[in-house]
């Protein structure tokens, strides 16, 4: 079905929005792993993320796709999560300590726990801009239009963490 007609119908039937958690579901749990290594608060997040959609759905224009939508509201429900508990060093601690929890994301090369402690030493934006394009595969501009920022502005972003990243590395290796 055609997203639009979809998200039309679910402004006033519950079951047409039913379909679209079905179909966005594992996309968001997943970005939002990514960047919380905590399943529990993972669910929690994705649920409040849809919640959210839900609540504000009549305001989406679709302009854009609807995941992107979607992983907006992620991110913002992330930023607010960590601005607000100040608990980094609990998930990284529970990420360590669960062997199960990775069974549900995707393995590829990347070694999430190995990166998940650098990220977690940029600011939040730069997290969000590495996660979107390197971990979730998408491009700047898409990276842009869910962080609400300028493709410019996304990419200097980007940069900047990328050499942030860098820079945190070198300091590793210069004391091992």
């Amino acid at each position: 079905m055609d997203e639009k007609k979809l998200i039309k119908r679910a402004l006033t039937d519950r079951e047409a929005f039913g379909e679209i958690v079905d179909l966005y579901y594992k996309e968001v749990f997943r970005y939002i792993y990514k960047r919380t290594f905590d399943r529990e608060l993972s669910k929690d997040l994705t649920q409040e993320t849809f919640l959210r959609a839900l609540k504000y759905l009549n305001s989406f224009k679709g302009k854009t796709l609807f995941i992107f939508y979607l992983l907006r509201i992620a991110t913002n429900l992330i930023n607010d999560h960590f601005k607000n508990e100040k608990r980094l060093r609990d998930i990284k601690d529970k990420h360590l300590n669960s062997v199960s929890a990775k069974r549900d994301i995707r393995s590829d090369s990347y070694d999430y726990s190995f990166m998940f402690d650098y990220l977690k030493k940029l600011p939040e934006i730069q997290q969000t801009a590495i996660t979107l394009v390197y971990f979730e595969d998408k491009n700047i501009k898409e990276a842009a239009i869910i962080m609400g920022k300028s493709y410019a502005v996304t990419r200097i972003i980007l940069h900047s963490a990328l050499s942030n990243l860098k820079k945190e590395i070198k300091k590793d290796i210069k004391n091992f």
